[in-house]
């Protein structure tokens, strides 16, 4: 589970209170408890899992008496996401050798998820476009399926992953269609590197922006 944060929003350590930064990692009790900092928290002494292999991972911290969750910030996606745990290392081994006696198993398991992921991804990136054509029935044909596709990218942390988007709400269809419009239908990324800020930039477009979603909106 990551923790998404609003621009007021901070988080603060629950031992000692001080402020953990946007640019700083912490460590959880749990995914769901926004735990404190290095310098406070009790599990920093343990082995560290490295993230990476979901099996060993959920196994691990079954078989430890604590776990504490690293999570660090990801400046790209406006998010903390999780960077590996802290557990007993007799419980890591116990881990490894229950992954090792079912590894074809889980592996075969595992392949069908993906086939079933990609046939569900495909299903959803059909519905995200008609949610498109439903509100811009005026934009260029099968615009919206280039939208879409660019949106609803797996592991690409842009709006059409987040759950309101899989909800089909309007504002984020909205701000999907916003930033395909500001990259396919203006200067907005030919205009870096002129020494303009990014904000300039995005003041400069907003316009066109909304003259074109009106226009595609039939508005």
């Amino acid at each position: 589970m990551d923790i998404f944060l609003t621009k007021k929003e901070t988080l603060k350590c629950s031992a000692c209170n001080k402020r953990i930064g946007l640019g700083e990692a912490f460590v959880a009790e749990s995914e769901k408890h926004r735990g404190t900092c290095f310098s406070c928290s009790p599990y920093v002494k343990a082995t560290f899992l490295k993230p990476g292999n979901a099996a060993l991972t959920r196994r691990s911290k079954k078989h430890s008496s604590y776990c504490g969750v690293v999570f660090a910030w990801n400046r790209r996606r406006k998010r903390f996401e999780r960077r590996g745990q802290y557990v007993e290392a007799e419980a890591i081994l116990k881990a490894q050798r229950e992954c090792e006696a079912d590894q074809a198993e889980r592996a075969i398991k595992n392949e069908k998820a993906a086939v079933k992921r990609a046939e569900q991804d495909k299903i959803y990136i059909a519905e995200f476009s008609k949610a498109i054509r439903k509100f811009y029935p005026n934009c260029p044909k099968n615009r919206e399926i280039a939208i879409a596709k660019h949106a609803c990218e797996k592991h690409s942390g842009r709006v059409g992953r987040t759950a309101k988007a899989k909800e089909f709400d309007k504002k984020m269809i909205d701000l999907a269609v916003e930033a395909h419009i500001r990259h396919a239908e203006t200067n907005y990324d030919n205009q870096f590197g002129t020494g303009r800020t990014k904000r300039a930039i995005r003041t400069d477009v907003k316009p066109h922006i909304i003259s074109t979603m009106r226009k595609w909106g039939g508005y």
